[in-house]
């Protein structure tokens, strides 16, 4: 089969390996479809983010369907549609083992999600702990979302959801175009006017409940410090390059008592498991309409096109057909 693997930094290669053999506690599953998240382009560019051992797998936003089952596997039969989770999606097949497929990162899907919708399970669940657990949004919040990218979409419409009002600010024009079709109540096209001033004006000088930084950027991140009210929070979401460094003010978080917190996969202390299946709900309910984050669709062996597609910001969801 074949099977897209990084081998080392900048080195992904598309390359034709066996067919898992699955045991006894064992499932394969047929990848279907696989997304591209947003940090295997870093981690295919940097070598960084936790990746400890070569060659790898970097898909972890797929779906497929079960075709072989081990006798020790219960409650999992062939034929069911999955959301699959773990650094398999890029190839042909996945061998999960029985622990994985009952951990609650592992799905079915129900008939009305398609394969393309559910590959956005995991970054959804991501977005709703950025949102509900760092960010602590609840209704009536005033919510600033810096990034207008597919993550920082999703993360407008699960505030939006919970009764928020949401001001989005980005550089690019289509963006913004896509937060306003989505329902951002406001938007602030950063690389025309100061953020900061335009949502200190939105919101009469008072700031906002809170601000996640979608994006891996230490100006926003400076910019999100400056934007949000007192006693409020800035969550920083997207990852930044390796080396990144953030000059702030101290006495900002000091004087007007700004928490200023990250946010990583479902909970880096605390695992939420149960936003698996609240992303899912939502996804399912049309909540959000994640497909219409789709833009672009590549063959596994135009991986590289679609990495390149991710990096320079075309569009918003690429996803990946394997055979």
């Amino acid at each position: 089969m074949k099977s897209a693997l990084l081998y080392g930094k900048g080195d992904l290669r598309v390359v034709e390996i066996d067919i898992p053999e699955i045991g006894p506690n064992d499932a394969l599953v047929k990848v279907k479809v696989c997304a591209v998240c947003p940090t295997d382009v870093r981690k295919y560019r940097t070598g960084n983010q936790s990746v400890h051992s070569y060659p790898v797998n970097l898909g972890h936003e797929w779906t497929g369907d079960v075709v072989k089952i081990g006798d020790n596997v219960e409650n999992w039969k062939v034929g069911m549609r999955i959301a699959g989770a773990g650094f398999e999606g890029y190839a042909e097949y996945a061998k999960l083992d029985k622990g994985y497929l009952n951990s609650g990162m592992v799905l079915e899907l129900p008939d009305k999600v398609s394969y393309e919708e559910g590959t956005f399970v995991e970054p959804l669940a991501d977005c709703l702990h950025a949102v509900k657990d760092r960010a602590k949004v609840k209704a009536g919040d005033t919510v600033a979302i810096i990034g207008a990218g597919q993550m920082g979409l999703q993360l407008m419409m699960i505030a939006k959801s919970v009764g928020a009002k949401v001001i989005v600010s980005e550089v690019a024009e289509e963006r913004l175009e896509y937060a306003e079709k989505f329902g951002a109540d406001h938007v602030v096209n950063a690389s025309k006017e100061n953020p900061i001033e335009a949502i200190k004006k939105l919101t009469k000088d008072w700031g906002t409940d809170s601000v996640i930084v979608s994006i891996g950027n230490p100006t926003a991140i400076e910019q999100g410090l400056n934007i949000v009210r007192k006693g409020g929070r800035v969550v920083i979401f997207g990852g930044a390059p390796q080396g990144s460094i953030v000059q702030l003010d101290p006495n900002i978080i000091h004087y007007r008592e700004v928490e200023l917190t990250g946010s990583n996969w479902i909970g880096t202390i605390e695992i939420n498991l149960q936003l698996y299946q609240e992303a899912l709900d939502l996804i399912a309910s049309k909540k959000v309409p994640v497909a219409e984050f789709i833009t672009h669709r590549f063959t596994l062996d135009e991986i590289h096109k679609a990495f390149q597609v991710q990096e320079n910001k075309e569009g918003l969801k690429v996803m990946i057909i394997p055979p």
